[in-house]
């Protein structure tokens, strides 16, 4: 170790003991929103029935909520009306209501609004498989919103990060803590409903192969929780170390704030005595697709038709060959981020 990461470990620890005693004062005003109204473009619109039933959790700095929330994120409810950046909302809480499971909240991400054809497509597997769970939608802006407002202490790392993909890496775990819900990439289809996969399930990763040794074998591509849950701030003390303590080079995502850093942060929650609370989902279930298969001779047959980039994707015989999955990615980065 090096008199420069000796110098910042202490650092990065108060940072985090600072920001647990946040955690810990925050799930004790966990509120449960019930919207009855909402205000777009300067209508009032009566959505008592749109948004019955609508659950939303929010960790506040107070025990009592604001009579106007603002909530960055595009959000879906059951009757499919999108929700738009700052858009006011007139609610009344219901009492405190610490979540005793994974709210049914699913999140996902994309730079802005502007989704590409087969990201929509995607997209409405999880909201038509989900009819009566909140689909929260953030955007890069969003993303920082959220950081700046909830975790200010992590904001001047965040908007340090070399790239953009870090700070997504970084934002989904503050979802997690957050708001908790499921959080999953734009190249996942949703199967079937996600009840039974979360029953009895406080935080969830999944492996995307069978090979558990692997350093990628846990993508942060997945991820479920109960909102503010102990296990984050393992993995945000990771993003943290790595980045102050210039073990790595910043440039390289996967270290910093993706896959090799999440098992790292696996690991070493895993080594605890609280740690019975985290479950790791077999590949089938989640994943589907192992990357790994893209140069193994048995299995990549299966994976020319799963892989998004590649001229033989067929995403209907693709599913034929997951026939227990709840979802399954196929692995578009080439064609997401490559323009």
């Amino acid at each position: 170790m090096t008199p420069g990461e000796a110098a910042c470990i202490p650092d990065t620890e108060r940072k985090l003991d600072m920001a647990t005693v946040t955690i810990t004062k925050t799930q004790k005003s966990l509120i449960t929103l019930r919207p009855l109204y909402f205000l777009a473009f300067g209508t009032l619109c009566c959505a008592s029935t749109a948004l019955s039933g609508l659950v939303l959790y929010s960790l506040n700095h107070s025990a009592a909520a604001p009579m106007h929330a603002s909530f960055g994120p595009q959000a879906v409810f059951r009757a499919k009306a999108w929700w738009k950046p700052n858009t006011k909302f007139l609610h009344k809480t219901s009492g405190l209501q610490p979540s005793p499971q994974i709210p049914q909240i699913i999140h996902q991400s994309w730079k802005t609004r502007e989704l590409k054809p087969f990201q929509k497509q995607w997209q409405k597997t999880w909201i038509s498989n989900h009819p009566t769970w909140t689909y929260m939608f953030w955007t890069d802006e969003d993303n920082r919103d959220l950081v700046a407002d909830k975790f200010p202490w992590f904001l001047n790392i965040y908007d340090n990060l070399p790239s953009d993909i870090e700070r997504a890496d970084c934002a989904r775990y503050f979802y997690m803590l957050q708001y908790g819900g499921c959080y999953f990439d734009l190249d996942f289809e949703s199967f079937k409903p996600l009840e039974p996969l979360l029953d009895n399930v406080q935080v969830a990763l999944a492996y995307m192969t069978q090979d558990t040794a692997h350093p990628l074998s846990i993508p942060n591509a997945f991820a479920a929780s109960v909102p503010g849950h102990k296990f984050w701030l393992y993995v945000i003390k990771h993003v943290m170390k790595n980045y102050e303590c210039g073990k790595i080079n910043k440039a390289d995502v996967f270290k910093i704030s993706g896959p090799l850093m999440l098992k790292e942060a696996v690991e070493e929650y895993q080594s605890t005595s609280i740690s019975d609370d985290l479950t790791i989902f077999p590949p089938m279930q989640v994943y589907g697709v192992d990357w790994n298969w893209h140069d193994n001779a048995t299995m990549q047959h299966v994976f020319k038709v799963c892989h998004a980039a590649n001229v033989d994707f067929d995403a209907t015989k693709c599913k034929t060959y997951f026939p227990d999955a709840y979802s399954v990615t196929y692995w578009s980065g080439e064609l997401t981020w490559g323009g």
